[in-house]
């Protein structure tokens, strides 16, 4: 973390920041009487002061200052900026009033998107916590999803379940010695209901220098879990979480958001994906995308197929090895037409992964890589073409039938 924030404050950072933004930053940490840099005179002054102070080793600085500057930096970015405006638009916040924004400059330093963050951090803090959250939301690039065994179950999200979904998180992050921090944003979007949990990650220890010595100093970073549940589908994601934790995570969604204990728990609510009509098919497999006007091609870059022998003594299939083939241009089954893999004779589909390219405005289409492992595993960054691809993937015959009705509307 240190080298984030030493790169986050950079020269040309202290050279352009508005100095009234340092001083509110340092003031929340310190007295008036007791703050480290100057913050009187000119400014020329008070920029060398400020640089000073950053020169000097990080166990140096203000613990309070360092946790600040680490979470404006995350959300200091050019994707961070996006959806600051965007979540402001929504919140009807002007961030910058009239009387600040009038300047001859055609590109103010102000409105860099580093500024802009630690603007919204002092001053418009709602705002900034939801970016934050919506970054961790389109962050996981491959979350784990659980189907309840019924469609149809609505989230009851109220202070009182929130207080006790929150309750039960924090025992969790005790458990694994995480802290007690925790902040649960909500949201709404196209009839799901997005939940991101703030909380702190373990404790690390890093060696920095300190002059002519090396010291060793604590760090506890701010992490993000994020959960998107469809209450159409009975389904839920998890991001952020490790895998260890992800079941406990659902177990404890089920039981204080949707009081209905058990929910994710049952032996097949892992079991999602399936990519046996593709074996089925063989090597000839194509992607059907006609129904998506929007989807140009659709390429399967790579493949993985694992061969297994029947054990007869402990009666049971044993893996052997597996045969890999990857090709940009989309021929990654066709390979296998020249290989020893013949799907249906101990042969069997591992994975596959695919990339679909979507029209747009631009000259070049968009892309979206995605690799999918069953029975649980439907990777790839979160896009605006996200229901594009669960619904390639459903209509296509890749999802598990356990309910037809369940993969149309999904399709749909």
């Amino acid at each position: 973390m240190p080298s984030d924030i030493k790169k986050f404050i950079n020269p040309k950072f202290l050279r352009t920041i508005d100095l009234d933004l340092m001083r509110e930053l340092f003031a929340r940490h310190y007295e008036a009487d007791e703050i480290p840099v100057a913050f009187v005179g000119e400014p020329a002054a008070i920029r060398q002061s400020l640089m000073d102070y950053f020169e000097a080793p990080v166990t140096e600085w203000s613990e309070g200052v360092v946790a600040d500057l680490h979470r404006v930096a995350e959300v200091g970015t050019g994707e961070g900026l996006q959806l600051i405006l965007n979540e402001a638009r929504r919140q009807n916040v002007v961030l910058y009033p009239d009387a600040e924004t009038g300047t001859d400059e055609d590109a103010p330093a102000k409105h860099d998107a580093k500024h802009v963050a630690l603007h919204t951090y002092l001053h418009h803090h709602r705002v900034f916590e939801a970016a934050a959250d919506f970054q961790a939301l389109r962050a996981p690039s491959a979350m784990a999803e659980f189907r309840g065994p019924r469609r149809h179950v609505d989230a009851d999200l109220t202070e009182d379940t929130k207080s006790a979904f929150r309750a039960a998180i924090i025992k969790l992050l005790a458990q694994d010695l995480q802290g007690e921090y925790c902040r649960v944003g909500q949201y709404e979007e196209d009839s799901e209901i997005n939940l991101v949990v703030s909380h702190g990650a373990p404790v690390t220890t890093t060696p920095v220098v300190a002059g002519d010595r090396e010291e060793i100093i604590t760090l506890r970073a701010v992490k993000y879990a994020a959960l998107r549940y469809s209450p159409a589908e009975g389904l839920l994601r998890v991001g952020g979480v490790a895998k260890a934790r992800q079941a406990d995570i659902a177990e404890t969604f089920a039981e204080h958001i949707l009081a209905q204990p058990g929910f994710f728990a049952g032996a097949d609510a892992r079991d999602l994906y399936t990519l046996d009509p593709i074996g089925a098919a063989g090597p000839g497999f194509a992607f059907d995308h006609a129904f998506d006007e929007r989807i140009l091609e659709v390429r399967i870059v790579a493949a993985a197929a694992d061969l297994f022998e029947r054990d007869e003594d402990e009666q049971k299939w044993r893996y052997v090895r597996s045969w890999v083939s990857r090709d940009a241009s989309g021929g990654a089954l066709r390979h296998f037409r020249e290989s020893e893999v013949r799907f249906g004779r101990g042969w069997r589909l591992g994975e596959i992964t695919f990339r679909v390219f979507f029209k747009t405005d631009r000259k070049r289409p968009a892309q979206v890589t995605a690799r999918l492992k069953p029975p649980g595993t439907l990777a790839f960054r979160r896009t605006r073409f996200e229901k594009a691809v669960h619904a390639l993937v459903a209509r296509n015959g890749l999802e598990t039938d356990r309910d037809a009705g369940m993969v149309v509307d999904a399709a749909e």
